[in-house]
């Protein structure tokens, strides 16, 4: 355990990735706390702080500390008169779910379906069930540096196609909610061209950058090629010694950075729970 500028308390999360702070106030830190903050951010790919109660407006100025803020696809889900939050929820008004209600359920980097991706994602746990409702992230920075010496000469230069379109990727199903729903997939912007592997712009180091729902294929690559290559990252960025499983603690702020990480909402809260996130997204580069 290691204990920075006297308030701020270090642990590790697990050796995946990841560590815990607490002992400091995300509505009111000082600019050296901020910088350190944010090394810890970069060096250790995310980080929960803990015991945090923010409103949506402190959010969001946390939020742009770390740049502007990125606006989600679907704005239903945009928070009324605080849009830079998107809800993600399991809770219904008027027969209406009043939040995301699944959002994550494959593996992915949020966002990386445009041209410019997001760079970080902060969740702020405010209902949290009982049961399920559970956040895995894999390390693709170590899925990357554990691939053969031939697997990363294969890849150097290679470019993915990321799209949002579910139609598109052969490996996901639709979900019945929007079976019917022509709207959704209109809305899905031109197909996004990325490095495989990428490098990360604060610390140099390089990590895959593909996810099973949004990487549908490889630029100048017949797919008789490109498919049995993605399946086998895919495999590959599941091995357990690179995830960590995040169990919610409410008030946890949970920040990860979508350069180096995937993650997957494993969902599963039983009827009757409640669960209500408030989501800000930040925008990133052009990966490189």
């Amino acid at each position: 355990m290691a204990t920075i500028m006297d308030s701020m308390t270090v642990k590790p999360l697990s050796d995946a990735l990841g560590v815990e702070v607490s002992g400091v106030n995300a509505a009111d830190l000082g600019e050296a706390t901020f910088k350190e903050l944010r090394e810890i951010f970069h060096e250790n790919l995310v980080v929960v702080v803990k015991d945090q109660d923010l409103s949506p407006a402190e959010q969001t100025e946390f939020a742009q500390r770390f740049g502007e803020i990125q606006y989600h696809i679907s704005p239903e889900y945009l928070m009324d008169g605080q849009p830079e939050v998107m809800i993600l929820s399991n809770e219904k008004e008027d027969g209406k779910f009043i939040g995301l209600p699944d959002g994550g359920s494959e593996w992915h980097s949020d966002h990386s379906y445009v041209d410019q991706p997001t760079g970080y994602t902060m969740l702020h746990a405010i209902k949290v069930p009982k049961d399920g409702g559970d956040t895995e992230w894999t390390n693709m920075v170590k899925a990357y540096e554990t691939l053969s010496d031939e697997m990363k000469e294969r890849l150097e230069g290679v470019i993915g196609i990321h799209s949002f379109n579910r139609l598109k990727n052969q490996r996901l199903t639709v979900p019945v909610r929007h079976m019917n729903d022509p709207d959704y997939y209109k809305r899905s912007p031109p197909d996004a061209f990325h490095p495989i592997a990428r490098t990360h712009p604060h610390t140099g180091k390089k990590a895959l950058y593909i996810s099973p729902r949004f990487t549908i294929g490889i630029k100048d690559m017949d797919d008789t090629e490109a498919q049995p290559l993605l399946d086998k990252l895919f495999a590959h960025i599941k091995n357990r010694d690179f995830i960590y499983r995040h169990r919610w603690t409410e008030g946890d702020l949970l920040m990860w950075d979508n350069r180096t990480t995937l993650h997957l909402a494993l969902l599963g809260v039983p009827e009757g729970q409640a669960r209500r996130m408030h989501r800000t997204t930040v925008l990133g580069e052009i990966p490189f």
